[in-house]
């Protein structure tokens, strides 16, 4: 048999390596409770299964390499130790294939069911030796030790060599053919811990116990690392450290070098020719030499690898306003992206950048719209749900990286079909435009120029360039708005001019049948009227005794009589409406012209039982008009106020003389009709000089003319108006209100001008 557990140094009657197995396992415990609590960046369970096993690992070593142990519990736990050893890479696949985006093959699975039972059944033969007796020859004839244990131990090296190779294979090649950087650096930190635990475990596989020691904290070292990865998002550029630390390492050793090399010359110097120079000379002499050689050639020589090195924008105030100079003039939005990136491109070296513009959705989301700067883009637009961290981040004004997209603890809740959206872009990084507070979009930028990761100075800047963004979109959303603004008020106007065509052509056809209907009335009603004086006549020489057919003749010379100022009426206001009301002006003498007005109506207002006041008429101009036409308009405007007075109320007419001063330079007489009646709300004030409205319910209609709240055609102010309008005149009525039981009446002013139109003017004309 081998010496399977080298010896560890005892302290205190216990194996130093058995306290430093029990210091690792409370390690692993720590880090596995650690990996275990929280929100998770990375493959967690994975994480935690192969840290389980490699504290199982660690434990099984430290009662291994306890000799006060019975020695067959000693050899089955370092037995067991061998075999987890060898699972222990294949186990970690459960954790790299995730880490790398990508679902464990099926040939993986196979692979590692394999390798599991062949590590069991070689687990099995130390403890068998006659098991193994078929073997021995097979493994002599390859040169292998005929000892069953160092056997399975060599069995178990090549099951757990197999392992690791693919392991960190997979992780070498993800890391050669990822570009975005801080997915690049992600892995390499991967690749890092999966290095240290490679090296801790190949240690572990040999002989020397100083060795062994070495390899458990190795490893330990290496999964504390993975550990960190499946925590935290955040992690240090490992490429920015070591560019970092590789300019001042050369940069200190060129300096260096310099100050030896003066120190050198101005030895030989010394040595050969300035014997006389004394000491303290010569130490002020190195000194001044040094210093001239590290600020002439050491410090530029230094700005030169840093520029290499670690590359950024030299002049970001020259950078942003010569960006907000190309695109500040720009209305149109793939012009604006292509410029803004053709800047960005010469700062930065991109090879991707996309504009992305937002709308909010009727439904509800935002949908994202890519705008090609340079590259390519997705045609199908992005839509993001109201509640998404990624776009609660932007809103709130927060760039983001891909890379926390994908690995940000926060943004794990954001929706799969968001996140395979922002992947297809290409880019690595996202700056918000804004513009206040309000989000109109994103820079989407591509990784810069040598896959190197965007600084913090770097996003400082593109957020500046962000702020010129806004202000430009925001202008092209106005231009646009006020496009689509000018499209649809043409549509409207468009619509208005047909549908006024439409109108004017109906109100013209309806202006022709009133006119026709009216002519066409008056034949039959001449008739009637006609006949029915005939028959009067006839019915008077024979004098009846009952006088029955004399009331039946009133009735119908009455509804004749109706019929025919209603017709009469009609075709007023047809000619009203096409502007073809004659007007004949004479003089006229107000006082004439209320008499005429008014006479024809005082049986009504008897009849009512109503007062009519005329205010006294003195020192009233003479105007010139039509008299039938202002008599037929200053009727319409008394019957209107019988009709709403009540029985036993009031009206009262006056009249007086407009100055020039009051009637904007031109002189008009006024004549008042007041009554107390029901009065006018204010919002029918207007309304009632419109042909055919009618103020109460359509069911107080009455062929009467000055029955109380009787409703006729609505023909009366509407004729009334134009009748005056057409003498130049205006006509407008004020009331403090409709009240039936108050009652506080109405007041119809009347201004006719002192010097009316030509004699045979029509409405219409000047």
């Amino acid at each position: 048999m081998v010496n399977w557990s080298p010896p560890f140094p005892v302290i205190g009657g216990i194996p130093l390596g058995a306290i430093l197995s029990a210091g690792l396992v409370g390690i692993y415990g720590l880090l596995l409770g650690w990996r275990l609590r929280g929100p998770s960046t990375g493959p967690i369970a994975g994480v935690a299964l192969y840290g389980g096993l490699g504290l199982l690992w660690q434990g099984l070593w430290g009662i291994a390499v306890w000799e006060g142990i019975p020695h067959l519990m000693r050899f089955t736990a370092w037995n067991l130790a061998g075999l987890l050893l060898s699972c222990l890479p294949f186990a970690a696949w459960l954790w790299i294939w995730p880490f790398l985006g990508r679902p464990l093959p099926g040939s993986a699975m196979v692979g590692m069911g394999m390798a599991a039972g062949i590590a069991l059944i070689v687990a099995t033969l130390p403890y068998r030796p006659e098991t193994a007796k078929g073997l021995l020859a097979w493994w002599q004839a390859a040169r292998w030790p005929g000892d069953p244990i160092l056997a399975s131990w060599g069995i178990r090296e090549g099951l757990w060599g197999v392992g690791t190779a693919v392991g960190l294979g997979g992780l070498g090649w993800a890391y050669r053919h990822t570009t975005r950087p801080l997915h690049r650096n992600r892995l390499a930190y991967g690749l890092l811990g999966g290095l240290l635990i490679t090296l801790g475990e190949g240690l572990a596989w040999t002989p020397r116990a100083d060795w062994i020691a070495l390899g458990w904290v190795i490893r330990a070292g290496g999964m504390g690392l993975v550990g960190a990865l499946s925590r935290r998002s955040e992690l240090p550029s490992l490429q920015r450290i070591g560019r970092r630390l590789l300019v001042f390492t050369f940069s200190w050793i060129l300096q260096g070098g310099l100050i030896g090399g003066g120190l050198a010359g101005l030895r030989v110097l010394q040595e050969g020719r300035l014997e006389f120079i004394p000491a303290g000379v010569e130490l002020l002499l190195t000194g001044l030499v040094g210093a001239w050689m590290t600020m002439v050639i050491g410090w530029p020589l230094h700005q030169w690898l840093r520029r290499r090195l670690m590359p950024s924008v030299e002049d970001p105030a020259a950078l942003v306003r010569r960006y907000a100079q190309s695109i500040s003039n720009l209305l149109d939005v793939q012009r604006v992206a292509q410029v803004a990136f053709a800047v960005l491109q010469e700062a930065f070296g991109l090879r991707q950048g996309l504009l992305l513009l937002f709308e909010d959705q009727p439904g509800g989301g935002v949908e994202a719209r890519a705008i090609v700067g340079l590259g390519e883009a997705p045609s199908e637009p992005g839509r993001f749900a109201l509640d998404s961290p990624i776009l609660r981040a932007w809103q709130e004004g927060h760039p983001l990286t891909q890379y926390q997209i994908d690995f940000g603890a926060a943004f794990q809740s954001a929706s799969p079909e968001e996140r395979r959206w922002l992947q297809s872009l290409g880019v690595e990084l996202f700056i918000p435009i804004r513009s206040q507070a309000l989000l109109l979009g994103c820079l989407a930028l591509g990784a810069r120029g040598g896959v190197a990761a965007y600084s913090p100075a770097d996003v400082d800047l593109l957020a500046s360039v962000a702020e010129q963004t806004a202000a430009v979109l925001q202008n092209i959303r106005l231009v646009e708005d006020l496009r689509r603004l000018n499209v649809r008020l043409a549509e409207l106007n468009e619509d208005l001019a047909r549908t006024a065509r439409r109108l004017e052509k109906l109100d013209r056809a309806k202006t022709h049948f009133i006119e026709i209907a009216s002519h066409e009335l008056r034949t039959p009603l001449t008739h009637i009227r006609g006949y029915a004086d005939l028959l009067a006549e006839t019915l008077g020489e024979q004098r009846e005794a009952d006088g029955t057919m004399e009331r039946i003749l009133q009735g119908l010379r009455r509804s004749a009589l109706r019929l025919e100022e209603i017709v009469s009426a009609m075709l007023d206001i047809s000619q009203i409406d096409a502007e073809a009301l004659s007007i004949y002006p004479i003089s006229i003498q107000i006082p004439t012209l209320i008499r005429m007005a008014v006479e024809p109506l005082e049986g009504a207002i008897a009849e009512r039982r109503q007062n009519l006041i005329i205010e006294p008429l003195e020192d009233l101009p003479v105007i010139h008009g039509d008299l039938t036409r202002l008599v037929q308009a200053l009727r319409h405007i008394v019957q209107n106020a019988i009709k709403f007075t009540p029985d036993g109320g009031t009206i009262t007419i006056r009249a007086r003389s407009v100055p020039p001063e009051e009637a904007g330079g031109s002189a008009y007489v006024e004549i008042a009709v007041q009554d107390t009646g029901i009065g006018i709300d204010p919002e029918d004030q207007v309304l009632i000089f419109e042909k055919f409205y009618r103020v109460g319910p359509i069911e107080l209609h009455s062929t009467g003319s000055v029955k109380f709240k009787g409703a006729g055609p609505g023909l009366g102010l509407p004729i009334a108006r134009g009748i005056i309008e057409a003498h130049g005149g205006r006509i407008w009525v004020e009331s403090p209100g409709y009240d039936e039981t108050r009652c506080p009446g109405s007041t119809f002013y009347i201004w006719l001008p002192v010097i009316s139109r030509p004699e045979g003017s029509r409405v219409g004309e000047e």
